[in-house]
């Protein structure tokens, strides 16, 4: 019979270690930080025979597989990405995707893809054999890049069902992990095919990855970026353009703010940056340095003044 390994939470700090824990027999990595925040990445992984489950959470950092990682691998695998909290942005070739909380997506080993995870976040990643999923899904490696939204049955049922699996069923010493994997992976065929079988939703959310990681992230300095500008841009109405981005559980106004923010505290982070916090401030689209300091503070729990002090009194100590 298969093994079942028992997943032990571990915290990562450097990425050495961490390249090292999600590195497996399995699938290579190569992990490089942000700016957004210090490395500290937690992992608690779960083995059931050929079948890995991981539980990542943590500070912002960016995990790449490129060509190098892909012809170390022992075998071709289909991954399931399940979002349980912030969000990661995912490059799975030409295509770039945005996977928000409770969404579900899928990846494939033999193909370069990157994830960056932006803001704190928590997230469950499954990796199975090709084969394996072959008996469920036929064509199983045409999936990739399948995506399920937050607010579809399916994304919802799968989330439940996958975290269930890793908190619950995945600790046990019987057999039941095995007889699960089976179900589970019935249930995820049967999904992605039914989502298949639902296009309607796509070219929305291409729409919105297009306008939001490539439109919008270009233009973050204008301080005129506004949502009426924007939709004339890419030729739809402030209407429409709503609609998008309230079907990801956001408002545009929000997203940028929140983005521009995250850009602000990056450039704070740097203890060599001379430049004032109005200035830094003024330079990601913000005009009223007392509403930004009001805004930093409100996100990130204290005023730029005082994140500033705190990364350089770190930076000092080591």
């Amino acid at each position: 019979m298969a093994s079942v390994a028992a997943a032990t939470r571990q915290t990562y700090v450097d990425r050495e270690s961490l390249n090292h824990a999600l590195t497996s027999d399995l699938v290579g990595w190569t992990v490089s930080e942000t700016r957004e925040a210090p490395l500290l990445t937690h992992v608690a992984p779960h083995r059931l025979g050929d079948i890995r489950l991981l539980e990542l959470s943590g500070n912002p950092f960016r995990a790449v597989r490129g060509h190098a990682e892909i012809s170390g691998d022992s075998d071709t695998y289909l991954g399931i990405l399940y979002q349980r909290f912030g969000s990661t942005l995912c490059r799975i070739g030409d295509d770039r995707v945005i996977v928000g909380p409770g969404e579900i997506c899928v990846w494939h080993s033999g193909r370069p893809v990157s994830f960056e995870m932006p803001e704190k976040f928590d997230k469950l990643c499954m990796i199975v054999p090709i084969a394996r999923f072959e008996s469920v899904l036929h064509n199983a490696e045409t999936y990739q890049g399948l995506r399920l939204p937050a607010d579809s049955n399916l994304a919802t049922l799968l989330g439940s069902y996958l975290s269930t699996l890793t908190n619950s069923v995945m600790t046990r010493n019987d057999n039941t992990p095995f007889d699960a994997i089976d179900v589970t992976l019935e249930l995820l065929g049967a999904a992605f095919r039914a989502q298949r079988r639902s296009s309607t939703i796509a070219p929305r959310d291409q729409l919105f990855a297009r306008i939001s990681s490539r439109y919008i992230e270009a233009r973050l300095e204008d301080a005129n970026l506004s949502p009426k500008k924007i939709a004339e841009d890419n030729g739809i109405s402030v209407r429409y353009l709503y609609t998008l981005f309230s079907e990801q559980g956001m408002t545009v106004s929000g997203w940028v703010r929140r983005r521009r923010l995250l850009h602000c505290r990056a450039e704070l982070d740097g203890a060599d940056t001379e430049a004032s916090i109005t200035q830094i401030a003024y330079r990601w689209g913000f005009n009223d340095s007392a509403h930004f300091s009001r805004l930093f503070k409100a996100s990130f729990g204290m005023s730029p003044t005082q994140y500033r002090s705190s990364r350089r009194l770190g930076a000092s100590d080591e």
